[in-house]
């Protein structure tokens, strides 16, 4: 259907497709860089996120730590634990109420001497030891093992009270003797959970909205987040470098904070490419209209000047009639712009000029083929042919055997009238069988039994057609050059089949053969220049001119022991002969 329409309409079609191609790639390209740019966005936000709050975290930390040393290096505070009197303890701790006051993050400050009395300053009420040892407790051996060193425990306060609420973050550590730096308590500040919340309360929930603050031990501090904590944890292993979630893709980042071994988990917002880019997405229409404008201008240059002159030129060839060619003639649009065109239309003129001259040598080269077409079939119908064949039948006259003379003159006039076959080039297979029988025949009656043949050929075939006096002359050729000059009885085999649409024949004699001289005569590349051996000669110049090239043919003989002669041909089935 496509090979059928105007150049112009597949011209459109063409441009149509490229513009199709071109706004997808556009597209493409600008969704790409528009992506690539949202993603580096986002992990720039996520490292200042995660800086952001890392240094808040760390700041909450060390202020906790800040007065602790200030309480651990107050000498009423150590003389009190190291005199082991409970009421000194709580006179020195409470010089320090004001820290709980007015820092809000500060929820309480406990103390134990080494014998385990307690004392404390609490935002809103004292606490009693849940446990009668603070020794017990499931921090008290990392806290001895530290020395003057600090430890984070999330709700490591529950030693004071019965509740389970997760409220605070404990500071704990050693107070030393400042004499022989032994230990004589244990501090412990709590700060308010809230505190850690207040890390992130500057970041913007809508571009991070998933956030968790983790202790050492991966337990959550302080978290806002619709991703859940193991969900988070597998998208930060895994090969993707985002996750979805509620129609959001999200990029997942982790930061280690330095010193207290803390881990901080962001989730930070990909906004949508295309949404959030005006700019860009104006510049990528703006791109796309002007490829269609140019596509469009650049198709209307093409159709005037090149398409349209074509349509023309070959509506010119679609008028021409019979089997000559017409010459051309076209407007000079296209010679405005494209030389070529000029070009195009004179050379197909000149084309025409030497096809009209070739048509015309061919027909004068097949009238020169057609008279040495004629040439051949008189050569078959020599004089001495004819007078011998005569002379043989005389013979028989005079010896009174009228029924040989009769299958002779029949044999004769089968023989010739399938040979003249009313002008026809084509006769049947069996037609050419039947001439080559009646020539074999007529043979016999002058050579008697010194001559046999036998004629092998596959029924199958006998109904197709091929070119006349093919076979006929190869027999000749064998009884004239194989069997004559032998002293003894000779045999003539003919043979004919046909394999993958070619009709095959072999003509063999057990006669005297050929010496290498003289097959190396009779080679493809000699034989049209041997006069000797004009019976096979004249039959393959016959056949290549019925047939072209699509022939083939094989000499082999032996010297003493015969020769063989094998000929392929293309099958024309009934309907194709017969033909003048």
């Amino acid at each position: 259907m496509l090979h059928k329409m105007r150049i112009s309409v597949k011209l459109a079609i063409v441009y149509a497709i490229f513009l199709f191609i071109s706004s997808i790639a556009i597209f493409l390209l600008f969704a790409g860089v528009r992506r690539r740019e949202s993603m580096d966005y986002a992990k720039a936000l996520s490292a200042q996120t995660l800086n952001t709050i890392g240094r808040n975290v760390t700041t909450l930390i060390d202020n906790a730590a800040y007065y602790s040393r200030i309480i651990l290096s107050s000498s009423e505070v150590t003389e009190a634990l190291a005199a082991g009197n409970g009421e000194r303890q709580r006179e020195s701790l409470y010089q320090f109420i004001s820290l709980v006051d007015s820092e809000t993050h500060i929820n309480g400050i406990y103390m134990w001497d080494m014998n385990e009395h307690a004392c404390s300053i609490d935002r809103n009420h004292v606490r009693s030891l849940r446990t009668e040892k603070v020794s017990e407790t499931n921090w008290y051996d990392e806290v001895m093992e530290l020395g003057g060193s600090y430890c984070l425990k999330l709700n490591a306060d529950r030693v004071l009270t019965q509740s389970s609420a997760e409220t605070s973050v404990s500071l704990i550590r050693v107070i030393n003797n400042p004499v022989d730096y032994q230990p004589v308590g244990i501090l412990m500040i709590n700060i308010d959970l809230d505190a850690f919340k207040g890390c992130y309360e500057s970041v913007e929930e809508k571009s991070v909205p998933s956030l968790y603050i983790l202790d050492r031990t991966g337990k959550i501090v302080a978290s806002r987040s619709h991703i859940t904590l193991p969900e988070f944890r597998l998208a930060l292993t895994s090969e993707k470098e985002t996750v979805t979630c509620a129609d959001k893709r999200i990029f997942p980042d982790s930061l280690t904070v330095d010193g207290i071994d803390w881990q901080i988990l962001v989730g930070t917002v990909i906004e949508n490419s295309l949404e959030e880019s005006t700019v860009g997405g104006f510049l990528a229409v703006l791109a796309m209209t002007f490829l269609a404008a140019f596509c469009f201008a650049d198709y209307l240059f093409i159709k005037r000047y090149v398409a349209s002159p074509l349509e023309d030129m070959a509506d010119s060839m679609n008028r021409m009639e019979g089997k000559r060619f017409e010459k051309i003639y076209t407007d000079s649009r296209g010679a405005e712009f494209f030389a070529e065109m000029e070009i195009l239309k004179d050379t197909y003129n000149e084309m025409v000029d030497e096809i009209d001259d070739l048509i015309e040598q061919v027909y004068e080269e097949e009238k020169i083929k057609r008279k040495t077409e004629l040439n051949a079939l008189q050569e078959q119908m020599k004089p001495h042919f004819l007078y011998n064949t005569i002379d043989a039948m005389g013979y028989l006259a005079l010896s009174g055997k009228s029924q040989e003379v009769y299958d002779a003159l029949e044999a004769f006039g089968s023989y010739y009238r399938i040979l003249l076959s009313k002008g026809k080039e084509l006769i049947t297979v069996r037609e050419e069988i039947e001439m080559v029988r009646d020539y074999l025949e007529l043979l016999k009656i002058r050579y008697g039994d010194e001559m046999h043949y036998v004629l092998d050929v596959d029924e199958n075939i006998c109904d197709d057609y091929m070119l006349k006096m093919i076979l006929q002359p190869l027999v000749e050729n064998a009884v004239n050059h194989g069997i004559r000059p032998k002293t003894t009885r000779g045999m003539v085999c003919v043979e004919g089949k046909e394999e993958n649409g070619y009709l095959c024949f072999s003509v063999e004699d057990d006669g005297v053969g050929m010496s290498a001289g003289k097959m190396e005569e009779l080679q493809r590349e000699n034989l049209d220049s041997n006069e000797k051996s004009f019976g096979l000669r004249g039959t393959i110049e016959r056949i290549k001119i019925f047939y072209g090239q699509d022939i083939d043919y094989d000499i082999q003989s032996t010297e003493g022991k015969g020769t063989v002669i094998t000929l392929r041909i293309p099958v024309y089935y009934e309907g194709d002969g017969g033909n003048d």
